[in-house]
């Protein structure tokens, strides 16, 4: 190989030869490649235009299919409004022929013999092609005249039915009740042409008063949207666009309904066409049966009179199941395609002459520029060779210097004790010094060029990627602690580092320093502080400094959320006892305990804290956003707490119980001190002491008078329902003469101390806790063993019992069982047991409401729905539910007299239950002008204080004798 020093003149030589070369070559290529480029463009050009002019056809196709379905479905949509026209004007006509007749004979003739006028009046007139007539029926159903079925006349057919089920005569009832001019009905009935099969036919009625008679007249629907159909045909067949665009139309079986260049075709099944045609139609129609789409095809061109190709968009349009072609000849695109490629052929010769004009010039230029940058180079080329051979010896020279300072800086940092090492922009390590190696366990070789993930588990390589990144893409400087576990995830370490970017001179980053220091016992020591600074040493419990920190922390959060939290103040009772007697460390073992069993009580987002001796605090959070919920849950949580500590422990051997006072506050809201917090739950333990130990008390005194009344009065009613501390009490029905016919069963609680306990009391507090079962049961018991002494009785044996039944006494599984027993227990008549219903206990699982109160009737027994109109009143259930009975809120009866919508509601319940067949009864009446105002309405049984108070059945007697 010669020496780079022997080709000084030679180099600048061989520059010239192959600088002159490479021009030549790279002038002869771009004038290849621009010509090229022109024939290509050219022809992209040609197939763009063709795509454009094929888009913009198929869009003018897409267009007018667009437009002629719109029209199809104009018109189909015109059907029925059309024959609604058609169909009013002659119902017209003749409600004025019958009104007239009607007004001329009335008081001149007997209604009779003005009917059969009438009648004979409108039985020949014919209409709509000889298809429409008119016809009669009155309002309940009769045939009055029906021209086309005489036989029919004067038969009462109000179920009578077309082909779907549907009612005719009840629907033509229905739309003559509606105002006139809406009084339309849709059915099927049996077509002219072809008697065995029925049609959609669409009929208007008015009604005529004076005889109850429903007037009106049809017509088919398909004739009218026949008519119709001919109508769009001749629009579409107008239609043209383009030089040979048109619109064209298959029916549903394959027949050519319109071909505008082919008339004669139309009307002709494609398998009865030409070949050329029949192929065209065929390819048409399957092609719509396929979905539609476009689609080519061969047919003749009229104006050359040979096949051509057309381009088609089918689609199908419904419900007529036509197939509608919008088509065009693709002949039309040729045109702009030609003209294109003249213009072309016209333009490439001068092109070309001036393309290699161009390509001979700047080949020229380019050779003597070489030549000028060849003589230029090789002066330069010889200076720069003189200089590099002078920086060669230097660079020798630098060399030796660095090499012996690399040795120096090698050893000093093998001295020191931190960990220091350098890593490449990839996170590689490009050096490490001997504490480095020794934490790997490997000499420097196997160090470099490794990662981190070489050396440490996954989430710690991970978490130094993301320490070194803003070091080496941003240049930051970076210190922090990291904590680092061996790849085997046995060794755990913590290091203090500082990592530094190491930049080149033009103060970019190429490399990544760090220096470590192993922080591991000192971290461990620091942990053991906090722990011992937070942290209870006998149970491991948080103490006061992070009880209170939490507290804190759960003030602030109940400001913004609105939750309330609950402290327990818990206080072992004669804990000082237990030192006394077993020692110290006993009564460590119970704390220990004690603490292990409040945990186990409480959900792990709690705290459980010991502050002190055997004091122990419980913050719970979360428990609601109103105030007695939260107290309920906290009183929950307590006496759970009561109920875990107070069983026995494990002492010496031995079972030693220990009982617990807790004190109870409920928080919540801005502005709260947790030092008067743990003062009021303090208190209360207090009070929990003072009444007797092994209890709870809460702090605030209402909240705890208002718990202690609802459990007093849980615990009186369970002890009065098993001491029979309650009654039934009477209140008198009547009819409108004043006779007693039956009375409402009421259940009152005669308390020992409290006296007699209002319902409103007690009654939801039962339904709460699961005892109207039992209560419930009783009363229907006590009231079916009243009708039995009743019933030795001629005067008041025909009596009957009203019975109110709550929804859950009414939706356990053995109701129905319950009273049939009742009844069978004590002979009593089920039809003189009734069962009063509210709405909402309707509304819940009708279907199974349905199945018992059915079960129920089929033995007799009756139904009343009581307080109707305050609830849903849902005609849709009246229906449904096998009733016998309204009963007229008092709300409604209170203010009869004085407010007109309470009257307006009453009657409306009076006129819907006549409607419906059932009896009314108005609760409530309390003077006589609000009895006689019902009694005007239609109510004939009534409730209340005009006729007798609720009291003991020995006050009915009184009711016996009907008032005068």
């Amino acid at each position: 190989m010669v020496s780079l020093s022997n080709q000084a003149r030679t180099i600048p030589r061989l520059h010239l030869i192959g600088t002159l070369v490479v021009v030549v070559v790279l002038t002869l290529a771009l004038g290849s490649f621009f010509s090229w480029q022109y024939i290509e463009a050219h022809r992209a050009s040609i197939s763009r235009l063709e795509q454009v002019v094929t888009r913009q056809v198929e869009a003018r196709l897409d267009a007018e299919m667009a437009s002629a379905l719109a029209y199809l479905e104009f018109t189909r949509s015109r059907t029925e409004d059309t024959l609604r026209r058609a169909v009013v004007e002659p119902v017209d006509a003749a409600m004025q022929i019958v009104e007239a007749i009607h007004a001329r004979e009335s008081g001149q003739r007997p209604d009779a013999e003005i009917q059969r006028l009438i009648i004979e009046a409108l039985r020949p007139v014919r209409f709509f092609d000889g298809r429409g007539y008119y016809f009669i029926d009155d309002m309940s159903g009769r045939f009055v005249l029906l021209p086309t079925a005489p036989q029919f006349e004067g038969q009462l057919l109000p179920d009578n039915r077309d082909d779907t089920g549907h009612y005719i005569m009840r629907g033509l009832i229905e739309a003559a009740r509606k105002p006139r001019g809406e009084g339309f009905s849709r059915y099927r009935w049996y077509r002219p042409d072809d008697p065995s099969r029925m049609a959609d036919k669409l009929a208007y009625v008015r009604y005529f008063p004076p005889y109850d008679w429903l007037i009106g007249t049809g017509d088919y629907t398909y004739e009218w949207e026949a008519r119709l159909q001919q109508e769009a045909i001749a629009r579409l067949r107008s239609i043209r666009f383009g030089e040979s665009g048109y619109i064209g139309m298959i029916d549903a079986e394959g027949r050519s309904l319109l071909s505008p260049s082919a008339p004669e075709l139309e009307g002709k099944h494609y398998s009865e066409l030409p070949p050329a045609q029949a192929a065209a139609l065929k390819t048409l129609f399957s092609k719509a049966r396929e979905g539609g789409g476009l689609v080519r095809y061969q047919w003749p061109n009229p104006a050359t009179g040979q096949l051509a190709t057309k381009l088609a968009r089918v689609e199908t349009a419904q419900p007529w199941g036509w197939v509608l072609v919008a088509a065009v000849f693709e002949d039309e695109l040729r045109g702009a395609l030609a003209h294109e490629r003249q213009s072309y052929e016209a333009a490439s010769g001068p092109r070309v002459h001036g393309l290699l004009l161009a390509m001979g010039l700047a080949l020229s230029i380019a050779l003597l520029g070489s030549w000028l940058f060849s003589r230029w180079s090789g002066r330069l080329f010889k200076r720069y060779h003189d200089e590099n051979q002078a920086q060669r010896l230097a660079l020798q020279v630098q060399a030796e210097s660095l090499r012996e300072s690399e040795d120096k800086l090698a050893t000093i940092l093998d001295s020191v004790e931190a960990y220091i090492y350098i890593k490449d922009r990839d996170y590689r390590y490009l050096y490490a010094n001997r504490r480095v190696c020794e934490l790997f366990g490997r000499e420097l070789e196997g160090v470099v060029g490794k990662s981190d993930e070489d050396f440490f588990d996954m989430q710690t390589a991970a978490n130094l990627r993301k320490n070194d990144t803003p070091v080496i893409e941003q240049g930051e400087r970076v210190a922090l602690e990291e904590v680092n576990t061996t790849l085997d995830g046995k060794v755990e370490r913590a290091f203090l580092s500082i990592k530094l970017p190491l930049r080149r001179e033009d103060g970019t980053v190429y490399a990544l320093c760090g220096i470590s220091t192993d922080i591991t016992q000192r971290k461990a020591m620091e942990e053991e502080i906090r722990h011992l600074a937070f942290y209870d040493p006998l149970t491991d419990l948080p103490n006061r400094r992070l009880l209170i920190d939490r507290l804190q922390q759960m003030i602030a959060q109940g400001a913004r959320t609105a939750q309330h939290g609950a402290l327990l103040f818990i206080d072992l009772d004669n804990f000082k006892t237990l030192n006394d007697t077993l020692g110290h460390d006993q009564g460590d073992a119970l704390l220990v305990q004690v603490a292990h069993r409040l945990r186990a009580c409480v959900r792990e987002e709690d705290t459980v804290a010991r502050i002190g001796g055997d004091e122990f605090v419980v913050m719970l959070g979360s428990l609601g956003l109103q105030a007695a919920e939260a107290a309920s849950r906290a009183r929950a949580v307590g006496e759970k707490i009561l109920d875990g500590l107070g069983q026995p422990y494990g002492l010496q051997g031995r079972a030693h119980f220990s009982t617990p006072s807790i004190g109870v506050t409920v928080f919540a809201g801005r502005g709260l001190r947790v030092d008067e917090l743990l003062k009021q739950a303090d208190l209360a333990m207090y009070e929990a002491k003072a009444a007797g130990r092994n209890t709870l008390c809460f702090f605030d005194p209402e909240m705890q008078a208002a718990l202690t009344a609802r459990s007093m009065l849980e615990s009186d009613l369970r002890l009065g329902l098993s001491l029979g501390q309650f009654m039934l009490h009477y209140q008198a029905q009547v009819d409108e003469g004043g006779a007693l016919v039956g009375a409402e069963v009421l259940l009152r609680w005669q308390h020992p101390v409290r006296g007699l306990v209002s319902p409103l009391d007690f009654i939801p507090l039962a339904e709460e806790t699961g005892l109207i079962l039992p209560l419930g049961a009783w009363v229907l018991d006590e009231a079916c063993a009243q009708l039995g002494r009743w019933r030795a009785d001629a005067r008041t044996s025909a009596l009957t019992l009203s019975v109110n039944v709550s929804a859950r006494q009414f939706h356990q599984p053995g109701f129905v069982d319950l009273v049939i027993a009742a009844l069978e227990r004590h002979g009593v008549d089920g039809g003189l047991l009734k069962l009063e219903l509210t709405e909402s206990l309707l509304l819940d699982d009708v279907d199974d409401t349905i199945a018992k109160m059915s079960a129920l009737k089929a033995r007799g027994v009756g139904f009343s729905l009581d307080d109707f109109g305050t609830g849903y009143s849902s005609l849709a259930y009246l229906k449904r539910l096998p009733l016998d009975q309204l009963k007229i809120d008092r709300s409604f009866v209170r203010d009869l007299l004085t407010d007109p919508n309470d009257a307006e509601i009453a009657r409306a319940i009076i006129t819907m239950a006549d409607s419906l067949g059932l009896s009314v009864i108005a609760e409530g009446v309390e003077t006589e002008a609000q009895r006689a105002c019902l009694a005007n309405q239609g109510c004939h049984a009534y409730q209340g204080y005009l006729f007798g108070r609720p009291g003991p059945v020995e006050l009915l007697w009184e009711q016996l004798v009907p008032k005068a």
